[in-house]
Formats: structure tokens, sequence, C-alpha cells
């Protein structure tokens, strides 16, 4: 299902600022509640050096969510 986006969200997401992933491995815990190591799993593969707060913790949030076989 495609997300629809609008401007305001558009304009959201590109004012957001952003971080080195290894500045918020930093702040794993304060900032999404999880280890540094489980910030670098639920990051792994994914490209590009910077990244919004918004970004990373819905990438945690799918990772901690993902079944283990």
């Amino acid at each position: 299902m495609a997300v629809k986006r609008t401007l305001k969200t558009e304009a959201r997401i590109s004012s957001a600022p952003r971080y080195d992933l290894s500045e918020l491995q930093v702040h794993a815990k304060e900032l999404f509640g999880v280890r540094a190591e489980v910030l670098v799993g639920a990051m792994y593969g994914v490209a590009g050096a910077q990244f919004t707060v918004s970004e990373v913790k819905q990438r945690v949030e799918q990772f901690m969510k993902a079944k283990v076989d």
C-alpha cells in the first residue's frame, strides 16, 4: 500500500535535522529505548550517511516487530 505524501509532510521531512548514525548510536537508549547494537541491526543495509530521528525510530520499531525464524 503506497503512502500518499502531502506538501506539509514533505516540508516536515526535509526540515528535520539529520544526524550521523554514529551520533545516534551514542544516544540510542535515550532516543529509541534500545541498545546501540539493536540500532546497528535495524539500520543494517540502509543506504545513506545521515538520518532523522523519526526515520531511525521507524526502522527500529519495524526491526523489533520482525518475526524470527
